[in-house]
This record gives C-alpha cells, sequence and structure tokens, in this order.
C-alpha cells in the first residue's frame, strides 16, 4: 500500500535512503520537482538506482534525452530491466526526432532494442565482456506516447505492429521488416521474405541491429556474432560496443579496439570506458585518460573510479582520492571499493566498513571481501564467513574465540584475509588482485 507521504518524509529526514526515494517520487507525482530534484539526488548518492530511475523519468518527460541517459544508463548496465527499457525508449525517440514527419498525426516512438553488450568494466574488474543476459532481450518495441513509461511488446508481433503506426513510408526498410513479421505470422511466407529482403538489402544499420536481436534471441549473444558484426559494420553504435566487448573476452584487443573506437566516436559512453580500460592494460596511460574524462563528461561513475586508479598509478594520491570519492556518491560499487580503502588505510575503519557494506549488498566480490577484513578486525568471525563464502573465495577455518588473544596486534586478521585473497588472485581474479594491493599484501606468488 502507499506509504503516506508525512510518514515517508520523516524516514527521510531521518536517512532512510528508500524513504528518501518515496518521498521524491511523491513530490514529483504533486509537480514539486525542485525539492523532489534534492530528495532523489540525496538517495542517488547514496547508492539507491530507483532514485536515479525517477530522475531520468523526469528529464525525459522535459524532453531532456541526454540528461535522461545520464541517469537511467549506470542502473541499465547493472541489468536492471525498468532501466534497460527507459534506454530503449530513449534510443527510438531520438531515432523519431531525427526521422522526418510522418504523413499523418500518429503516436510518436517508444523503445528500441536494448544493447546486447553489458556494462563498461571499471578498471578494477574483469575485462570489458558483454552480458548473456542480453540474450534474452525482448524484440524492438514501441510505446504510445513519448515519455511515458512503456510496457515493452509481448512477441515480435505486437512490436511490429506499434511500429507501423508510426506511418513510415511503405518502401521504408523498418516497414520492410515489420510487415515481414507480420506476414510471416499469417502464413504468407512468400511476401514475408519479400520484405525481408528488401529490409536486410537496404543495408539500414537499425534493421540489421534488430535481425541481431532476433538472432540473440533465438541462438544467445556469440552465436548471433556475424549478425551483431554485419550490424557494427553498417554503423550501429551499440553493435560496434558489443563486437568490441565480444573481441576483447576472446582477446583479440586490436579489432576490440577498433569497434570501440568507432562506437566512442558516436558517443556510446560504455565505449570511453572500456576503451579506457583497454588502453591503460596497454600502458597507454594518456590514451586511457582522454577516454575517462569522456565517459566522465557524459556522466559516467564507472568512469570516476578508473580514473582515480589510473591517477594512483601514476602516484598522484590526492587526484584518485578525489574521484574516488566523486564515483562512491555518485553509487559506482567501485567507487564505494576504492573509496573505503583510502578511510581505511586512515584508520577509519566504520567508514570503510560502510562503504563496503553498500558495495557488497549489491554483489561487489572485492567489497565483499574488503568487509570481511573489517568484521575481522572487531572480531566478528561468523559475518565474516558469510560475506567470504558468497564472494566464492575459499574460507580458511574461523578462529575458536571471537576475541583475539591479548598479546595479538590491533587490527584485521590480515593473514587469514590474504589466505582468501590469494586463492582468487593467484587465479587470475583482477577483483582479488586490487583488494591485494590497497592492503600492500602480496598476491600469493
Amino acid at each position: 500500500m502507499p506509504v503516506p507521504e508525512d510518514l515517508a518524509r520523516e524516514a527521510a529526514e531521518a536517512g532512510g535512503v528508500q524513504a528518501m526515494t518515496v518521498y521524491g517520487i511523491g513530490l514529483g507525482n504533486r509537480g514539486l520537482l525542485d525539492e523532489a530534484e534534492i530528495w532523489l539526488q540525496r538517495a542517488r548518492a547514496a547508492g539507491d538506482p530507483m532514485a536515479s530511475m525517477a530522475l531520468g523519468t523526469i528529464r525525459m518527460d522535459q524532453g531532456d534525452l541526454d540528461e535522461a541517459e545520464r541517469y537511467f544508463r549506470p542502473a541499465a548496465d547493472t541489468g536492471n530491466p525498468g532501466a534497460r527499457q527507459a534506454m530503449e525508449e530513449l534510443r527510438a525517440l531520438r531515432a523519431a526526432r531525427a526521422r522526418r514527419p510522418p504523413r499523418r498525426p500518429a503516436p510518436e516512438p517508444g523503445p528500441e532494442p536494448s544493447s546486447p553488450s553489458g556494462p563498461g568494466t571499471s578498471a578494477s574488474t574483469a575485462p570489458p565482456a558483454p552480458s548473456e543476459a542480453a540474450a534474452s532481450s525482448p524484440p524492438p518495441a514501441t510505446s504510445a506516447t513519448e515519455g511515458a513509461p512503456a510496457s515493452g511488446p509481448r512477441s515480435a508481433v505486437e512490436w511490429a505492429g506499434r511500429l507501423l503506426l508510426l506511418n513510415l513510408d511503405d518502401d521504408h526498410p523498418h516497414a520492410h521488416l515489420a510487415m515481414a513479421v507480420l506476414q510471416a505470422d499469417a502464413g504468407h511466407w512468400d511476401r514475408a521474405r519479400a520484405h525481408f529482403t528488401a529490409a536486410l538489402g537496404s543495408g539500414d544499420p537499425e534493421v540489421l541491429f534488430w535481425i541481431a536481436q532476433m538472432h540473440i534471441t533465438d541462438d544467445g549473444l556469440h552465436a548471433a556474432e556475424p549478425h551483431i558484426q554485419r550490424a557494427a559494420d553498417a554503423g550501429h553504435p551499440l553493435a560496434q560496443h558489443t563486437m568490441g566487448a565480444l573481441l576483447a573476452e576472446a582477446g583479440r584487443t586490436a579489432r576490440a579496439e577498433h569497434y570501440y573506437r568507432l562506437s566512442a566516436a558516436a558517443g556510446h559512453t560504455d565505449s570511453y570506458v572500456n576503451l579506457g580500460v583497454l588502453l591503460r592494460e596497454r600502458g597507454d596511460l594518456d590514451g586511457a585518460e582522454t577516454f575517462y574524462h569522456k565517459a566522465i563528461a557524459a556522466g559516467d561513475v564507472d568512469g570516476m573510479n578508473n580514473l582515480g586508479n589510473l591517477l594512483r598509478q601514476r602516484g598522484d594520491l590526492a587526484g584518485a582520492e578525489r574521484w574516488w570519492r566523486r564515483a562512491a556518491e555518485g553509487g559506482s560499487a567501485d567507487g564505494l571499493v576504492s573509496y573505503g580503502a583510502v578511510h581505511a588505510e586512515r584508520g577509519d575503519w566504520d567508514r570503510a566498513e560502510e562503504l563496503w557494506r553498500h558495495a557488497a549488498e549489491s554483489g561487489h566480490p572485492a567489497a565483499k571481501l574488503n568487509l570481511a577484513s573489517a568484521l575481522l578486525r572487531r572480531g566478528c568471525a561468523e559475518e565474516a564467513e558469510h560475506w567470504v563464502r558468497s564472494a566464492d573465495v575459499p574460507a580458511v577455518p574461523a578462529p575458536s574465540s571471537s576475541s583475539p588473544p591479548a598479546d595479538a596486534p590491533a587490527g584485521p586478521d590480515l593473514a587469514a584475509v590474504a589466505n582468501w585473497l590469494s586463492s582468487a588472485a593467484g587465479a587470475g581474479d583482477t577483483d582479488a588482485r586490487e583488494a591485494l594491493a590497497l592492503m600492500d599484501l602480496p598476491d600469493g606468488k
């Protein structure tokens, strides 16, 4: 049931993050957008993805699609279904604005297919890779009104019907593709093949991308690679980014860079981040920094964290801390881990534990391991073991007592934590290596 506004405000003022979001949404629904912005920004800074969704929706309703994307994309990159749907809608709205006016009044377009690619991977995690979850992406969709929340179509036929509502010319490639779907559903295979041939022969990047999406849905992401590449070579930025991620995953970094650069030239934020990661791994710190700054300018919080890592590598610890702090405030799990380490190094373990817990609860492996080290320091061995086990790292036996011996050094059981981390680091886990580096521990070599 709805939460009364006075109770939501009371909880928000007491520091409840979800309450801030609920109260902000309520204010927005009443048209009090300035006050709603304040509460939603606070909740977003505290890491609530629903606050980002609400802020993005407000921007989309105002017609500011670039600003809306800045809020939707981080949540979409974590796999949030609502955010991915919103990103689809943004792309279609932009395409509609670029397209000539329809022949007669018609509903505005809604979402296009979501990117089959995964999030822009930060430099403290594994190499950039596509998310297999995109293999189950729904067909391209349209919604009834611009800026309105859209429930995606339940079938390709529904998608095709919505697309035809845009009143495209009969010979438009998108119209041919929609007609191919409808004719095939009706059993008119000859007509369907004719329309499909016309759509495919047009070389239209959107058509090729939609066809790639169909193959992703039916065959899986990797099996659909030839179709993704065709869309990428036709100039579709999301397909270019996805090809870069697939090639980077396969270790073909030169080809990955080629596609990332094409996508980055089209302004795709995730490609800024992933290209920065690729260049930093190659040792081109100046090149990586350039693309991290591009990502930051586009509002990407992982770019902030990665820039902090790069500055730390250069020895600029003050600069690194500044960007880690901004990344953490923006809700980046990697930023929370990095900024927590700064506080731990200063002896502020309470703040470090708080930051690591936020990231650990979002599923971040290194955060779970760092949180375990903080908990061991307080003698909370049972909870520490829970977080280590959830990070899929073999645990060592818990101490027989929650209280350390009187002659034990003050601080966490670093030897135990090192054992846990070294097991993963030795197996190539870059999260574990980063955690070891932050504590100045050996990686077991």
